[in-house]
């Protein structure tokens, strides 16, 4: 009897097993399931959390199944999106436990973790006769070869034997770095609190004392749920107000919130309206990228085509929208875009300087906030929200729309390695891709008006750019670029999570694999022989084959997810085609060599 284990049972985890008995023949099949979550949500997405952590994605961008019209459906049938979940399965199964949802909103994690949970079991119930599913709620802490195939060894001391591995643990947690082992002594000699990086623990949040300051370091969605938890999930309440649409009113349970970060300001919010993509110039292509000769540079090379593509699909919107604010037609202005004197053209066509694209429309920083640093941030943060919501400013997300429309071009020449080495770590992986998800994977509306609330009530407080911590006096004290003044307190959260990392996993399994030289970080090579690592997974592209230290692919292993190589953006996830077609990819693959050939 053949078998493959999946080690990972999140959303990942289970498109892997949907695909896997999609393709299943006749032969017997054991499917063995490891992960010590709940199979389907997995960790990042389990029912035992609070209502109030939020996805950052809207319901009509969650779904399992996205295969095109020709591909071959499991026998759990064509699996429904989440939104046609909650309108059929979630109303009967779940009535009254979550409020009415739409398309166009953003749903409690539990109640996503719901959909993943009946996903998971539904594919499991539906398996074919000669596949069995075998779910094991614990870790694999050890691969190896054997005899007979691989042997997988669990915490609970479990040992599989089977054909094929599929890695799918998702985004793992990194090992705490030397400053945060080092802030972590200096907490314990002089009795503070310090949480390390990584995902928010609700528990250990509880442990926070009401009304004492707290210096949270990272602004992004970390920081989102954190303050949730800390506000709201102390008791404290959101109110309308007819001047600023929302009040806060405290609990008196809270702490102090310090927030600050390099940029010293939140991810911009999702839009609150939508827009069909426009028909693109496509002035960003693989063909234009290698006309410019190989290797290739990101911000030499590429980076201007990118603008080229935003700036176009900005105008394309605004032509479309506004012809009052421009003086001639789209197509004249298209047919003139590429020749050399674009400033001109665009100086010509689009009078008003405020009309035209600029860069600083999508990357916003915060200039001159004068003597007021809390109020210039909450005008910052209230006028990012007001561009995000009014569709009067959408050439700014059609201008969204064609930035990310270069993903699946720089994915393809990535996989192609026609980027130097040096260019593809420091600029693109270390650079764009941050600044991409910024922009475009920032949290709900509501949570950024939340926010303002929060800051109008005096219970958040802004630290500005440039944040700097510093373990000093037997406290944490906190400055900024902007800050006259820095602040104290005997709590510090790093409410960020650090890249995932193969060179400093705390995954017991990929670290023993990585230092046995069966599993290596994804390197590339200057042409002088420099050395630049994106720490992902190396994985043999086009079948997912994990690489071994002699850059051999091991025949019975593979992985897959956002910590092995290859370019993954805030359009990766469920809901993304990709995310199909490589589960499915990867799935008849490894099926190759149990089963006759499909």
């Amino acid at each position: 009897m053949s078998a493959i284990c999946v080690v990972g049972a999140g959303p990942r985890g289970t498109s892997v097993l949907e695909r896997l008995c999609a393709w299943a023949g006749d032969e017997p099949l054991v499917l063995h399931v490891v992960d010590p979550f709940p199979p389907g949500p997995g960790r990042i997405w389990r029912r035992a959390q609070s209502d109030l952590l939020w996805m950052n994605s809207t319901v009509a961008d969650v779904r399992m199944f996205t295969g095109p019209d020709a591909a071959r459906h499991g026998p759990a049938g064509v699996v429904p999106t989440f939104e046609e979940w909650l309108g059929s399965v979630a109303r009967h199964e779940l009535p009254g436990e979550f409020p009415e949802l739409t398309g166009r909103s953003f749903a409690p994690r539990p109640l996503v973790g719901a959909y993943f949970s009946w996903v998971f079991e539904r594919v499991v119930a539906t398996a074919p006769a000669s596949v069995r599913v075998v779910v094991h709620r614990t870790r694999a802490v050890e691969l190896t070869d054997h005899p007979e195939g691989q042997l997988v060894t669990l915490a609970d001391g479990t040992r599989l034997v089977v054909d094929q591995v599929v890695l799918a643990q998702g985004n793992f947690e990194a090992e705490t770095t030397d400053e945060e082992r080092e802030l972590s002594g200096y907490a314990e000699r002089h009795g503070l609190s310090y949480f390390p990086s990584g995902y928010c623990d609700e528990d250990r949040l509880r442990s926070l004392p009401a009304g004492e300051p707290v210096l949270l370091r990272g602004f992004g969605l970390t920081f989102i749920d954190c303050m949730a938890l800390l506000c709201e999930g102390r008791g404290g309440r959101f109110e309308p107000d007819p001047v600023h649409g929302l009040r806060y009113r405290p609990s008196a349970r809270e702490p102090v919130l310090h927030v600050g970060s390099r940029r010293g300001l939140p991810h911009r919010a999702k839009f609150g309206f939508e827009l069909e993509s426009p028909p693109l110039p496509k002035f960003f292509t693989a063909e234009a990228a290698r006309a410019l000769g190989v290797p290739l540079e990101f911000e030499r090379d590429l980076l201007p085509l990118v603008f080229e593509e935003t700036a176009a699909a900005y105008y394309h919107e605004l032509f479309r929208t506004r012809p009052d604010r421009v003086r001639c037609s789209w197509p004249e202005f298209s047919a003139a875009w590429d020749r050399p004197e674009r400033d001109q053209l665009v100086a010509e066509c689009v009078p008003e300087p405020s009309d035209r694209f600029s860069w600083d429309l999508l990357d916003r920083h915060l200039t001159d906030p004068g003597p007021d640093l809390q109020a210039a941030i909450r005008d910052h943060i209230a006028d990012d929200l007001r561009r995000r919501g009014d569709p009067a400013f959408s050439p700014e997300l059609a201008a969204v729309q064609g930035l990310l429309s270069a993903v699946g071009v720089l994915i393809e020449l990535v996989e192609a390695e026609e980027l130097s080495a040096r260019s593809l770590v420091v600029e693109l992986e270390h650079g764009f891709l941050p600044l991409l998800s910024h922009i475009t994977s920032g949290p709900p509306p509501r949570r950024l008006a939340e926010l303002l609330a929060l800051s109008r009530a005096g219970v958040v407080h802004f630290l500005g750019p440039g944040t700097e911590v510093r373990p000093e006096d037997g406290v944490f004290r906190a400055s900024g670029e902007l800050m006259p003044e820095p602040v104290e307190a005997r709590v510090l959260v790093e409410s960020r999570l650090r890249t995932p990392s193969l060179l400093d996993t705390s995954d017991a399994l990929l670290r023993r694999l990585r230092e046995a030289g069966e599993c290596v970080p994804q390197t590339h090579h200057d042409a002088d022989g420099t050395e630049h690592t994106t720490g992902k997974i190396s994985v043999r592209a086009g079948d997912h084959r994990l690489l071994r230290a002699d850059g051999t692919p091991h025949p019975n292993r593979f992985a897959i997810g956002p910590y092995v190589a290859g370019v993954h953006t805030p359009t990766s996830g469920p809901g993304a085609s990709g995310f199909f077609a490589s589960s499915d990819l990867l799935a008849r693959t490894a099926l190759e060599g149990l089963v006759p050939a499909h």
